[in-house]
């Protein structure tokens, strides 16, 4: 018993490990500070395009994701 906790905990400590070396843990989710909007309203693109818009208006290290929300539909851009 006690050999099998041992071999899970070691593959969970591998697994930690893993994903903070390679940085898994941070991700689009993590981007969810609003940070304004752009473009007019109602926004006819893609969230692509929003993405777009959203760099241009606030520069790109502090915009992490651009995202059409709402009705009418408009661009929202996020900061992490």
């Amino acid at each position: 018993m006690a050999k099998n906790i041992n071999s899970v905990s070691f593959t969970v400590l591998l697994l930690v490990l893993l994903m903070t070396s390679t940085e898994i843990v941070k991700s689009d989710a993590a981007c969810f500070t609003f940070l304004g909007e752009c473009g007019p309203e109602p926004f006819t693109g893609s969230n692509a395009d929003c993405l777009a818009c959203c760099v241009a208006l606030y520069s790109s290290p502090p915009v992490c994701a651009g995202r059409v929300e709402g009705n009418p539909a408009h661009c929202h851009c996020y900061k992490s």
